[in-house]
């Protein structure tokens, strides 16, 4: 049953970026950075040229933020609105 809730606290993040894409490579940066203060947080990064079932990004815009299954952020990246966010997230599962 604790592997069931554990599973379900979990929140999973997914970053689709391109080779050559700085902006790409300093998302990712800043959601590796951000594990520390989300233990809860797990991060797949997604290279789109490099795999072939990757979620597609609209129009191939990079880097595409999704977390939980939905798309919180495409071609743009904001560290303080995701943390903010993402701790909604883990109160709203600690209220529980």
């Amino acid at each position: 049953m604790e592997k069931a809730n554990a599973e379900q606290d979990q929140i999973k993040v997914e970053i689709i970026i391109r080779d050559g894409c700085n902006f790409s490579y300093e998302t990712l940066k800043s959601l590796l950075l951000s594990r520390d203060q989300f233990p809860d947080m797990t991060l797949n990064v997604v290279d789109i040229a490099e795999s072939a079932d990757n979620r597609q990004t609209i129009g191939g815009i990079t880097p595409s933020i999704w977390v939980n299954n939905k798309l919180w952020f495409l071609g743009s990246f904001s560290a303080e609105t995701f943390h903010s966010r993402l701790s909604s997230m883990s109160s709203a599962t600690h209220l529980n």
